[in-house]
Order: structure tokens, then sequence, then C-alpha cells
């Protein structure tokens, strides 16, 4: 399937929309002033450990502490300024996170390298890590970690049999003892360019490192790219046949990063000539993904109610009728909301449990088929997904990752006329579309 990127940059926003045949997929937005720390890594100070939650409240500079939880301690206590990145392979991660109590792990005042995990929502604070990951082209370096993982969207055995022997020749040769993930763009790829993306990573946590030394607290020691360079780095893969950029400075930008590294890209990088139309069409997409009712090819329709403990949503046959009976109405209904159920909580990046209510069916294979559809349209998401089959009462529940915020909470505020329950665009968002 082809897929677009566009890339839209003015004086008080960048976004950038992801298009699979035309349809929009995922889209990323960042306002001047208000950019996302998810990725970025920061020397903190444990201002307050509280065993009965198992966590720690972490001062790491934002408007507030940071939340890390036992699970996200790295194993041995690994990730302090001065910690021994060895004592990671010492310990079976297994045995000591069985084990570990927050108190053994953390004490009030130490400083330590902390990651945001998920940035601050809805009155929460960040969620930290001291498990830590860089981010290249193809790999992503665990400084804490010694094993080698590889994706597993890359499905060819001998294919991850490749890359796993590559690197575990590439950490031999540079004497590195630092576990790496091989991401799904690294499929098929040269040896040059993994070996290139391996160098890169491990001087960039050498000089995270150096840097962490002379840091206060509080004080960032790496930030990830920004948002238009994050997104060639993170979504731009095979299937994209085109790359438009909507501002001459910021292509100029991007035409350096591609041809350092992804220079087979160039050819398909574009000053979009149509701007106004594309940003006129993205505009329209983010009105729709802002209400709670989603029109289904047939005359169906879904509900998407989104709180803060939960997604509901409701899938609903409306005006369509059918031309059999009751069974083969909802079986038609039901495989049109599993395939644009999983767009939409892309499209809206809505994360944490989400429980959909499918239309009731009484064929065992018709659940089957509709379990299959609603499993593969997933199968694109880069956030991971975890899906549990019907339930007695014909429901479903999934978890999807939560990084950031939702598109509601980004373009949107609560709509006055009916106490807070719905959503309208917010002042920011409609001067901005003016």
């Amino acid at each position: 399937m082809r897929q677009d990127l566009f890339i839209d940059v003015n004086e008080y926003e960048t976004r950038v929309a992801l298009y699979r045949d035309e349809i929009l997929q995922e889209v990323h937005i960042e306002r001047d002033g208000r950019y996302s720390l998810t990725g970025n890594i920061y020397r903190g100070r444990v201002n307050r450990v509280v065993p009965g939650i198992q966590a720690a409240f972490v001062d790491f500079g934002g408007d507030r502490s940071g939340f890390l939880h036992v699970r996200d301690v790295v194993p041995g206590g690994v990730g302090g300024v001065d910690s021994d990145k060895k004592d990671a392979e010492e310990n079976s991660r297994d045995q000591f996170e069985d084990a570990l109590d927050i108190r053994s792990a953390l004490h009030e005042g130490q400083s330590l390298l902390v990651q945001v995990n998920k940035d601050p929502i809805a009155g929460k604070g960040a969620r930290l890590t001291t498990k830590l990951t860089l981010a290249g082209r193809y790999l992503v370096l665990m400084p804490y970690n010694s094993r080698i993982g590889v994706s597993q969207r890359i499905r060819e055995e001998t294919e991850r049999e490749r890359l796993r022997n590559l690197m575990d020749d590439f950490r031999h040769e540079m004497s590195s003892p630092h576990g790496y993930i091989v991401r799904t763009v690294a499929e098929g790829v040269p040896i040059e360019d993994l070996e290139d993306d391996v160098e890169f990573l491990e001087r960039l946590w050498r000089q995270v490192t150096e840097k962490a030394k002379a840091a206060a607290n509080g004080e960032a020691v790496y930030q990830e790219l920004p948002l238009h360079t994050r997104a060639l780095r993170d979504l731009v893969n095979a299937q994209v046949q085109s790359i438009a950029v909507n501002d001459e400075d910021t292509i100029e930008q991007v035409k350096d990063f591609v041809a350092s590294y992804m220079p087979e890209y160039i050819p398909g990088l574009m000053l979009a000539a149509d701007s106004e139309y594309q940003k006129d069409k993205l505009d329209e997409e983010l009105a729709k993904a802002l209400m709670r009712e989603v029109t289904l090819p047939s005359g169906g329709y879904l509900i998407v109610e989104n709180t803060e403990s939960m997604c509901t949503v409701d899938v609903n046959t409306g005006r369509f009728v059918g031309s059999k009976n009751l069974e083969d109405t909802a079986f038609k209904t039901n495989m049109e909301a599993a395939r644009v159920i999983a767009r939409e909580l892309r499209v809206r990046n809505i994360g944490g449990l989400v429980v959909v209510d499918f239309i009731d069916m009484d064929d065992a294979v018709h659940r089957c088929d509709v379990m299959e559809t609603f499993e593969k349209s997933f199968e694109g998401d880069p956030n991971r997904v975890q899906i549990g089959d019907f339930s007695e009462f014909g429901l479903v529940e999934l978890s999807r990752k939560r990084t950031r915020k939702t598109l509601a909470e980004q373009l949107g505020e609560p709509c006055l006329r009916c106490s807070g329950e719905g959503i309208v665009k917010s002042v920011e968002t409609t001067c901005f579309d003016l």
C-alpha cells in the first residue's frame, strides 16, 4: 500500500500527517513552547519514595515531579549518574524484578538519570524510567541491558538470524556491552547502514554520559529530535512514496537529514505545490477526529467516548438494514467497524484501556472472522496493542500504549454548552485555523 508523509510547518505549530492510500492514518502535532518530553533524558533527584505504591517521585525539572514505578527501575540500581553499566549485565532481570522493593532500589535525595516514557497527561506528572534508550534510524540502543532483540514485525527467520548475528559481530568489534533492538525498517538493509547506526548510537551515548557528569539536577542531558526530523526517522519506511513539506526553511533541514540517513528517499522529497489544499484536507480530517460519531461505509456508525479511565466504542447498524437477516447485518457492520476502529484510535492517539461493544452475533465463525480482521487492522500501529477475545457479553477489551496527549487534549477543550461532556476546538486551535 502506498504511504505519503505531509509536513505542515508554520510559526505556531508543526503537524506531521501519515497517509495510506490517501487516508489519514496518524498525525503528530507540536505547538511552539509546548513540545513533547517523551524520549528526553534528565538528571533527576528522588524527592519521595512511596512503598505503598512501589514508586518514587522524581524532580527532573518539569512543572511537577515525575512518577517512577519500581518496574521501571533498572536491575542493580543502574541509572544513577555515576553507576556502572556492568551492574546491569550481572543481574538476572526477571529474578530481580520479582523480588525488588522500591526502598532497596531508591532513596530520597538520590541523583539518577531518568527518561520520560509518557508526557504529563490530565494533571498527572510525566511517567519516568531509568531503563534508558536511544533511537536511531535502524536500531535502538539500551545502555543498561545486554540483550539483542529483533522487531516482531520482521517475521522471516533467516533475516532475524542475520540481524542478530550482525549485531553480535558489531558489539564484539566495538567491545560494547550494550543491548540493541533492531527496528522493523532494518529488514534487508546493508551491513554498512547498520554499522553506521551502531557507531552513531555508541557515540551519542558517550556524549550523554559526559554531559550527565556535569549536569545539575533537573537539567536535560539528551533531547529528542524536532518533530519533523523525528517523524522521518520513525515513520518513513519502504511504503512511503512521497515526503511533502510546505515550508522552504524546513525542507532544507529535511533534505540534510534525508541525505545523511535515508538518501534513497531523496527522489520522493518535494516542496508541497498544493500545500493549501493539503492543509485544508488535514484540517477537515482533524475536525472529524474530534467528533464522537464516526460513519461506517454501509451506513452504520461508531460512538467513541474517551474518559480518564477508559475509551468506549459502541458499534451501531444505524440506517444499514442489510438484505438478508439480522445476523448478516450485524456481521457486515462489525467487519467494517473492526477495520475503522484501529485507524480511529491511531489518529485520535487514544491509549490505555479501550472497550468495544460490537453488535451481538450468534455465529461463532462470524465472531472469529471479526476478531481476525480486528487484530490484523492493528498490524501497522507503532504503539504496542494487546487485544482480548469476545467476553460473554459481546465486549472486546484492548490496551494501547499511551505515550502522549490525545488529539482532543491537544486541539480541543470541554464544551461549555454540555457541561464539559463534549469537546470543541480550543480558542488557540481556532485562531491557528484562521
